[in-house]
This record gives structure tokens, sequence and C-alpha cells, in this order.
């Protein structure tokens, strides 16, 4: 009996196994939930968790220097959840659709983990020719975020012509941030909704708008769930994104945190997040790799990296999680449980989870086998009244247990071997992912290099053009400037000339009637003197002779 019992407790124990575990494993595979530790596993390669005093664990990526959430490596698509960001990183499937993003003046761009998925946690803005978005920080619900009370810091806006919010390189026709301030006093909140299963998003312009503005047609995409972690892609009509419903970890934590204050205290120069006037927010990519080497640090400094070592299965919310198209966008999105695991490559995982179905298996082929005998033992402790046959009896089952347990020995063998060779193509397996994912991270470094430098050429073009039209623009000005300079002057010119005419004018005027009047007064004299004569004349005339005249 203590055989049985010990047989049968040794096939409960695996039953349990079998039972538990490879169903955890499979929920995961499926895409329907997942425990929120996952967010730390996939994203520990790309970044550091460091602790928060006020949001717990957040997460700061290792990016390019002009780093900014939904701006950029990525663009807006058209769903029907409405516009759907669709990032180019490896872990966007995560950062962008569930959590905030909120700028710490320390360690910049930092991601608050959530467990609701949206098309994108931001607000929008219209008006004046461009839309604007920008993150929603965290404990914001989505009415506050719309509401006239809420102010969104300047350098959180990104804002693009009507006509160019969807194209894929809208990130070419971004506003200059010396500009945002005056293009947000210029517009208003952008509040359409979209209704998708009884669930309501808010998703920024509308499609009948874009096409209006862009006078071209805006395709709609299909949401395509996949099974695991992931990059998001698009073909044809589908956007395949990896959008599980998440279920709260209490025990979930990554497996190293960053003690946040007791970093920035320890090296106050080496910020990594600042703003700038000119530029919005800078990111110092050579300080947040010296972040990135302390968290990693094989010899971590215990007084500001926190270790832990457990599985990060903790103890999880036995409620069966909402579904992500009945997540309720309207409720506050922030959770801060302490979570925690080390990151494990994908294929490593499903190899893992392969190898824990196997085992248990074949251990529940060996507990029915075990289990036999014992139900044997049972009958064959029946009495009898031949002790012949009790003899044989008991040789036989002496020789059936022998061959069992050397059936059981040459099995327990040939698991190991096969562990053996498991771990084996493993190892080779993890040695060929983490040369692929060298070559592929080192294929998009150079692709996202290229970009950048196309970028920079673009930008310096369309600086150069804009420094061209500035300085014919100049030229215009200034060819104006003399045309109404020589216009003045000869205005004054022809002004002088008519008043030095008129001055002369009146001069000859002046002198013609002065000599009118001589000669008036010549001829009055001429005349008087004439009659002056003829009186004389006729007095000499009439005076008798001899006697004087009198005059």
């Amino acid at each position: 009996m203590k055989v049985l019992s010990k047989i049968l407790g040794m096939a409960l124990l695996v039953f349990m196994f079998a039972s538990c575990a490879p169903g955890r494993i499979m929920a995961q595979q499926e895409g329907g939930y997942i425990s929120d530790q996952e967010f730390y596993d996939e994203l520990q390669p790309y970044g550091t968790w460091v602790y928060d005093p006020q949001y717990g664990n957040v997460w700061v990526p290792d990016v390019e220097e002009d780093f900014r959430p939904y701006a950029t490596r990525g663009y807006w698509a058209m769903t029907d959840y409405g516009n759907t960001w669709v990032s180019d990183y490896p872990w966007g499937w995560a950062t962008f659709h569930y959590g905030r993003w909120r700028f710490d003046d320390y360690y910049g761009w930092e991601w608050v983990p959530g467990n609701e998925w949206a098309p994108a946690w931001v607000s929008w803005r219209n008006g004046g020719g461009y839309y604007g978005w920008a993150p929603m920080e965290p404990g914001i619900s989505i009415d506050a975020a719309y509401s006239d009370n809420y102010n969104v810091p300047d350098n959180y806006w990104i804002f693009a012509p009507y006509a160019y919010i969807n194209y894929t390189n809208v990130y070419n026709y971004y506003v200059p941030y010396n500009r945002t301030r005056t293009i947000i006093r210029n517009t208003t909140w952008l509040r359409n909704s979209y209704n998708y299963n009884n669930r309501v998003y808010y998703g920024g312009p509308r499609r009948e708008e874009i096409q209006r503005y862009s006078n071209r047609p805006v395709k709609i995409y299909n949401i395509n769930n996949v099974s695991r972690p992931s990059r998001i892609t698009v073909n044809n009509n589908n956007i395949n994104i990896y959008r599980p419903a998440v279920r709260q970890n209490t025990g979930a934590r990554p497996a190293r945190v960053v003690d946040g204050a007791a970093y920035q205290q320890q090296n106050p120069a080496q910020r990594i997040g600042s703003r700038d006037r000119s530029r919005g927010t800078v990111y110092n990519a050579e300080n947040a790799a010296k972040l990135s080497e302390a968290a990693k640090n094989s010899r971590p400094d215990s007084r500001i990296i926190r270790g832990n070592n457990n599985d990060g299965r903790g103890t999880v919310n036995p409620a069966r999680p909402t579904q992500p198209d009945a997540a309720n966008p309207n409720q506050g999105n922030v959770t801060n449980p302490t979570r925690g695991n080390r990151p494990v490559n994908n294929d490593v995982q499903q190899q893992q989870r392969n190898t824990d179905r196997e085992q248990a298996r074949q251990q529940q082929q060996q507990m029915r086998q075990q289990q036999r005998p014992a139900r044997q033992q049972q009958t064959d402790q029946q009495p009898t009244n031949n002790p012949a046959v009790n003899n044989n009896d008991a040789q036989q089952q002496m020789r059936e247990q022998q061959r069992q347990q050397q059936d059981q020995q040459r099995q327990q063998q040939q698991q190991v071997r096969e562990q053996q060779r498991q771990q084996q193509d493993q190892q080779r397996q993890q040695a060929a992912d983490q040369q692929r994912q060298q070559q592929q991270q080192q294929a998009r470094d150079q692709q996202r290099q290229q970009q950048d430098q196309q970028r920079q050429q673009q930008q310096q073009a369309r600086e150069q053009q804009r420094q061209q039209q500035d300085q014919q623009q100049q030229a215009l000005d200034q060819q104006r400037q003399q045309q109404d300079q020589q216009r003045q002057q000869q205005a004054r010119e022809q002004q002088r000339q008519q008043q030095d005419q008129q001055r002369q004018q009146q001069a000859r005027e002046q002198q013609r009637q002065q000599q009118d009047q001589q000669r008036q007064q010549a001829r009055e004299q001429q005349k008087q003197q004439r009659e002056q004569q003829r009186q004389q004349q006729r007095q000499e005339q009439a005076a008798p002779a001899g006697r004087p005249v009198r005059n």
C-alpha cells in the first residue's frame, strides 16, 4: 500500500504539472492574454528599467538623439479604431498601444506600463491648416485629456499639415518646434470618436476630412492579431500587430532595475534628457549608454541597481482579463505593480515551452507505466489457496517489476540524452539567433543612419531653399525700395522744376508788368509834356505884344 500511495502521489504531481504549466504557455502562444511580466521581459533588451518614486518601474529606451514618442520612425494609418500609430521599432507594439509616455528632465522620455490597448494614447488638436497630437501623460483620463483644464507641455506636441497626416514619411513635414506655440494658439481640441464593438476610441481626424484636404483616397486597414511579440508589419490591407489582453501580476518585475533617485544623485552631470528652446526635447545618447551599461554590468553597484531572481510569475489575478476589443479607453490607464524577469529570446522561449510539454508527456507516460504494476500487485494480493500458484505469481511479479525498472532506467537515460540534445540545439539556436539579431540590428542601424542622413540632407535642402527664397525676397525688397526712391526723387525733381518754372514765369510777368507800367508812365509824361507845350504855345499866342506871359 505504501508503494501504491507513493506512485499515486507522483502521478498526481505530474498531472498537476502537465495541466498547469503547459496551459499557461499555450495561452501566451495563442495571443489571447498574457501577464504584464511580458512587458518587462520583452523591453529589457531595448532599454533600461528605472524605478521612479511616483510612477514605479518606468522604461527608458535606447534610441536616437531626435527621438520623440509618436513622431520618430512611425506614421498614422487609418483603421476601424481611427488613426493607428504604426511604429518601426521592434518594441512599438507595447509602448505606443499600452501605457503612457512622460518627459523627465533627467532621464528624458520614459514609458509607464499600462494594461489597456488603444490605437494610440495621444491627444489631438486641429486648426490653421494643421493636425497636432501629443502623448497623454500617466494618470490622465480620456475626458480630462480633452478638457481645457489639462495643460499639455509645448514640447509634447507634433504638428503636420492636413494633407500629409497619413503619409508614411509624415516626419518630413513636421512643423519646426519654434513655431509650435503659435500653432497651438490657433487650434482647438479634436474630439472625434470611433465606435468599434460597442467601445469608443478617440482616433483623431476622420477619413473624409483627410481625403478632402489631401485630394487622394485614404485606405482603411484591418487590424490582424499576431501570436507573439514582434515588429508591426503591414501587407496588403492588414496591419499585423501583437496586442494581447494583459492581466495584472503582483509578482512581476524586471530582472534589474535602476534606482532613479540614487543614480541621479551619484551621476548629476550625466543627464539623458533636457529641454531646448529651438528643438524642444533633447536626448543624450552617450549618457543613455552609460545608464544601460550600469544596469547590465556583470558586477552591478548594489547601491543603485536592484536585482530580482524570481521567475516573475508571482500571483496573477484569476479573473479573465478584458480582451483588446473590449478595453475601455475612457478609464485611467496607470498601473504600477512591482514586476520583473530576465529577458528571453522568442525562439528560445518557444523551444523551452516545447521541451516542457514533452517532459510532461513523458512523465505522464512513466506514471501510467508505474501504475500498472501497482494495480497488478493489488490483484495479486487477493488470497489464494494454492501455494504453488502463489509462488509462481510472486516470481512472475518480481520479473515484471525488474523488467519495468529496466525500461524506466532506459527511458530516463533516453530522456537525459534528449534533454542534452535539446540543450545543445537551444545553445546553437541561441547563438544563431544572436548572430541573426546582431546582423538585423546592424542592418537596421545602417538603414536608420541612411534615413537620418536623407532626412538631414532633405532638411538642409529645404533650409537652403528657404534661405534662397529669403535672399530673393530681400533682393526684390531692395529693388522695390530703389524704385520707390527713384520715383520719389523724380517726383521731387519734377516738382522743383515746376516751381522754378513758376518762379521764372512770375518774374517775367512782374518784369513785363513793370515795363508796361514804365512805358505807360513814359507815355503819360510825354503826353503831359506835349499838353504843357501846347498850353504854353496857346498862351503865347493869346498874350498882347510886349507883355510877358505868366505861367
